[in-house]
């Protein structure tokens, strides 16, 4: 028994005679019928009748019709599956980064690797620098392009500083606390901050540290949202406050609709943005490429540092 012989019985049986099965299948008539007779013969059975109507089955035809259909199901399905091992799995390159360089460094590269690679998918997660660390090493993400945490210490890790920036505590127009010139003003006012919703507690750092250097407790977090315009849209939308980019003031998206409540102890601070990676990981092409394109990027447009270094 061959599975084209189970395949040209179904045939016969779907289209009601031989002449229509042989159209269908582009094959001669008198090659199906040789080709179910030698089945009949093999296995000393009849599963075919003529009559005066066309053909019918017997009832032992009616019965194998069933496995057949059966068997040629997962021949089919086994046959889908040989032919997606052959193809090569798709290409991606799974990228972290915090609020910052998400607004501005890699939007601006994409279109640049997409020329280089088109066939390669870039996934894009945004989170606070503590969940990227955490995903790089944990190998979720091939790299982080992130605020450098001041106390980021780990053998394990391959970092590169790309350039300073600096945050601004942003509000909605009109907010009844713009004139405030001290963090202190803000100690009873509710933070809407960037990072993974699942993970309660794990807020963003940077708030907690400019409250706690200057001795006013912890921050009132209010809601964690999964991405910027997430929670650019409840800042819009409430009397709530955040600590995000500074940039976002001048972005289309959001310009004249927040402003900066311009606080001296936020006015000096700055941080670093670098590309984090896992120091015993080697990237796909793909992945250094995109990690090549976003130092270059940032040499052009920011503060460098020339030389990529492992914090011990």
């Amino acid at each position: 028994m061959r599975l084209q012989q189970l395949r040209d019985l179904l045939a016969v049986v779907s289209h009601g005679g031989y002449r229509a099965a042989a159209r269908a299948l582009d094959v001669s008539q008198a090659g199906l019928t040789k080709s179910l007779a030698k089945l009949e013969e093999e296995h000393e059975i009849v599963l075919i009748e003529r009559t005066s109507q066309g053909i019918a089955l017997t009832a032992a035809g009616e019965e194998f019709v069933s496995y057949a259909r059966a068997v040629l199901q997962e021949a089919d399905r086994a046959e889908a599956w040989l032919n997606r091992a052959r193809r090569p799995a798709p290409k991606q390159v799974k990228v972290g980064a915090s609020v910052e360089p998400s607004l501005r460094l890699v939007p601006s590269v994409l279109k640049d690797f997409r020329n280089a690679f088109p066939k390669t998918t870039i996934h894009l997660t945004q989170r606070s620098s503590n969940e990227l660390v955490a995903a790089v090493l944990d190998n979720r993400l091939d790299f982080a392009v992130m605020r450098l945490p001041q106390d980021l210490m780990s053998d394990d890790l391959h970092i590169q500083p790309l350039y300073s920036t600096s945050a601004a505590i942003l509000a909605r127009r009109g907010h009844p606390l713009s004139h405030a010139t001290s963090v202190s003003e803000l100690v009873d006012s509710h933070w809407i901050v960037v990072g993974d919703p699942s993970r309660p507690g794990h807020q963003d750092e940077s708030i907690q540290e400019l409250f706690l250097q200057h001795h006013l407790g912890r921050p009132r977090f209010a809601a964690v949202s999964d991405s910027v315009f997430g929670a650019i849209s409840m800042l819009i939308e409430s009397d709530c406050v955040a600590r995000l980019p500074a940039q976002l003031l001048r972005h289309p998206l959001t310009q004249g609709n927040l402003i900066e409540i311009a606080v001296r102890e936020q006015s000096n601070l700055a941080y670093q943005v670098g590309i984090v990676s896992k120091a015993a990981r080697r990237l796909s092409p793909e992945a250094a490429q995109l990690v090549a394109m976003l130092r270059s990027f940032a040499r052009l447009t920011g503060v460098f540092d020339q030389e990529g270094v492992s914090r011990a």
